[in-house]
């Protein structure tokens, strides 16, 4: 599991990828992630503290995922997080959450904000069609507005290529997220055991007909396998 990366396109940064408790809503139908888990805290402190050693602050820029929302990990973890962006000199950080903590996610702005730390918050909004989003992958956010989203997140993931998307949907999605976000990362879907199915044709039109209108676009980051950042496995 490469666990650190840098990023050298478009917003360069180094990105860790931390262990956590395990997401706490995991229902969503097109993810297996939340198995990079560990409820021993020793271990995860252990993992994460080697991690994060290895940043070294040269972009000012640092994005720290792990599998599921920075608030299930651990309280010395996340200790660890910030106390590295200060040694570091980190003045951006980037972290992602599910909509369920916006309320730690406002709590979370201002202990940042205290450290001089200016933090940005990615959502894995998948799609703004909430019936598909909440019905079909069970993404547990309820039905927030756009403006609501908007208050939360500032950055967003979008996903793209599980059955019974299209191409068209896929478009606004893109556009809806440039138009309000700060940035969007586009994750092209890679089919699981036992998770929803991928449409491998919708893939295949998305490169073909979307992806060279974005490629060069600042505001976005397209992924076509999973580990493109450089961590995962």
């Amino acid at each position: 599991m490469e666990r650190y990366s840098k990023i050298l396109e478009k917003d360069i940064r180094e990105i860790v990828l931390l262990i956590g408790n395990g997401c706490k809503w995991h229902k969503c139908k097109f993810c297996n992630y939340y198995l990079d888990r560990t409820d021993i805290e020793e271990k995860q402190y252990k993992i994460n503290k080697e991690v994060l050693s290895k940043v070294t602050g040269e972009y000012g820029v640092l994005e720290a995922i792990n599998s599921g929302s920075i608030f299930e990990l651990n309280q010395r973890s996340r200790k660890e997080l910030l106390d590295t962006c200060i040694k570091k000199n980190i003045k951006r950080l980037i972290i992602e959450s599910h909509y369920m903590y916006y309320r730690q996610i406002a709590e979370f702005r201002k202990e940042c904000k205290e450290l001089g730390i200016d933090l940005k918050v990615k959502g894995g909004v998948e799609t703004f069609d909430e019936d598909f989003r909440e019905d079909i992958m069970k993404k547990g956010f309820g039905r927030p507005t756009l403006e609501q989203l908007k208050e939360v997140f500032d950055e967003i993931n979008l996903l793209v290529g599980v059955k019974g998307q299209n191409i068209e949907q896929v478009k606004k999605d893109l556009e809806i997220g440039i138009n309000n976000f700060e940035r969007i990362c586009v994750n092209l879907y890679k089919e699981m055991d036992d998770i929803m199915e991928a449409d491998e044709e919708l893939k295949k039109e998305f490169i073909r007909e979307v992806y060279p209108l974005y490629k060069e676009n600042s505001k976005v980051d397209i992924l076509i396998e999973n580990t493109d950042f450089g961590v995962g496995d």
